[in-house]
């Protein structure tokens, strides 16, 4: 018996997963592996981008080999966002490791860039504030830096940009060399409102737009045939493609991803939003004429605070973090700001690092993990808030990550933002996004069709009255402004 399956590719900061969906939108089969990120310098991340490439084809391989009878209709594939990697448009070799969106390398280049007059222009065109989370600055650390990739561009061989670029380039065997404005739009280089890469951007940044990836649609007008067993229909930024499978079709709706990070999206309908409130615009995806545009928080440390506890052996796995809290102290216990890659929105503080405050001779790893989890779930609250400046408040949350899985930090997530968080029951709703997308991209699926796919657990509500909420959100406040002073780049030689 013939399955027919589209396959969602999420190559995410964490691991690569594939997953295969049937007709109704049925994950029939999956495989991971696991990414292996180093850290040559404080505040360095990166990876390499061959490794990503095999476990693209390790994971579409295995699994389709657990399905007997499956025909591989199509393939989508997310990316990173703002990760980026230089390599030789001739050979498909890379010239640079892959410079994680979490990377702050290129902080030196965004100080430089604040005493730009272009400056202004480059906020306005994009929509985003400078910070080294954006592609631009880490391109233009590239350029200075890495000899191989300066004497590339010299040469008319360098080909850089967002991993989607890569992946496509190595996968059509360098007949393409694409990006889709989903991801365009997190680079600092692309016009929110034209969808193209703006020339006083990319002068700011001194960066070549020949360098760079055409900008073409989310879902593809024609797919490229590529050797990965069926044709590639779809190229999306992993947030957006998880707004789409989680329903988030309609303006307002609202999303929550937890994994390395927190993102958290809400669709801004079809014309392009420049928020304020802290927030950033981005785009959501392009089907044709159909197209969305969306705002965006980032938290930037998230699942990797959690792993960090367990690194340091006060826990097993992530789960057993989550156990742990439940029994650390509710009111007297440590405070903890998830701070390891500088602070997002709406704070926007790129020097800021992890800060642990209130430590007693009587704070054990309980206490350690309930501050940890509250700490991100009150960076997440900040967003909302912003949130609801911005377009009002939404009735619920949609969730979903890795980390959603922790029943403890979402209770405390509904109690510090006074609403109903709607956890999916597929957490991997990047990789079910973006088959969906390859499926329109086929004829076979719409949008809504799409979103009538996402199904999600009971509810979790608040049990907090809103006194609580308040005074507990007023303390994190006073909290994170007194951590100001703590930023590395005002501690000077205590760094």
């Amino acid at each position: 018996m013939t399955i027919r399956v589209f396959a969602g590719v999420d190559q995410g900061t964490t691991s690569t997963f594939t997953g295969l969906y049937d007709e109704a939108g049925r994950c029939v089969a999956s495989a991971r592996r696991r990414s292996v990120t180093s850290h040559p310098h404080p505040g360095w991340d990166e990876q390499d981008g061959l490794a990503l490439l095999a476990a693209i084809e390790e994971t579409v391989a295995e699994a389709l080999a657990q399905v007997h009878g499956a025909e591989l209709a199509g393939i989508g594939i997310a990316n990173q966002g703002e990760s980026v990697i230089a390599f030789d448009r001739t050979t498909g070799e890379p010239l640079s490791p892959a410079i994680l969106w979490s990377d702050r390398r290129a902080a030196s280049i965004v100080e430089e860039m604040a005493g730009n007059v272009q400056r202004g222009q480059v906020e306005e065109r994009t929509g985003l504030p400078l910070d080294p989370y954006f592609s631009a600055g880490k391109i233009a650390w590239m350029l200075r830096n890495l000899p191989a990739v300066r004497e590339a561009a010299d040469a008319g061989r360098l080909a850089v940009g967002t991993l989607d670029g890569f992946f496509v380039h190595h996968f059509t065997a360098g007949a393409a060399f694409v990006t889709d404005p989903s991801t365009g739009s997190r680079t600092q280089l692309m016009d929110l409102d034209t969808l193209e890469y703006d020339e006083t951007c990319l002068a700011a940044y001194g960066i070549d737009a020949a360098m760079l990836p055409r900008i073409g649609d989310t879902v593809f007008g024609e797919p490229l045939p590529i050797r990965l067993g069926a044709p590639l229909y779809a190229s999306s930024c992993d947030q957006q493609a998880a707004l789409a499978a989680l329903g988030g079709i309609d303006a307002g709706d609202v999303k929550v991803t937890y994994g390395t990070g927190c993102f958290i999206q809400a669709n801004a309908g079809p014309s392009p939003r420049r928020p304020g409130n802290g927030l950033m615009p981005t785009f959501a995806w392009s089907m044709g004429q159909n197209r969305a545009w969306a705002i965006e928080g980032g938290v930037f440390t998230a699942a990797t605070a959690v792993d960090w506890l367990v690194s340091l052996g006060l826990a097993p796995d992530a789960a057993s973090v989550s156990a742990l809290a439940d029994e650390g102290d509710p009111e007297h216990g440590p405070t903890f700001l998830p701070g390891f890659s500088g602070l997002g929105a709406p704070w926007w503080r790129p020097g800021a690092a992890g800060v642990l405050a209130g430590l007693r001779a009587s704070t054990g790893p309980a206490d350690l993990a309930r501050a940890v989890l509250e700490g991100v779930a009150n960076r997440v609250a900040d967003v909302i808030d912003a949130v609801d400046k911005e377009q009002g408040p939404p009735e619920v949350l949609r969730v979903d990550g890795g980390l959603s899985a922790s029943a403890t930090l979402l209770r405390l997530q509904a109690d510090l933002c006074g609403r109903a968080l709607l956890p999916a029951v597929n957490k991997d709703s990047t990789a079910a996004g973006v088959a969906g997308f390859a499926a329109m991209g086929a004829g076979e699926l719409d949008l809504p069709a799409l979103a009538a796919r996402a199904s999600f657990h009971p509810p979790i509500e608040p049990r907090q009255d809103s006194g609580w909420r308040e005074a507990r959100r007023a303390r994190w406040r006073r909290f994170v402004d007194a951590t100001r002073g703590l930023d590395p780049d005002e501690l000077g030689e205590f760094r």
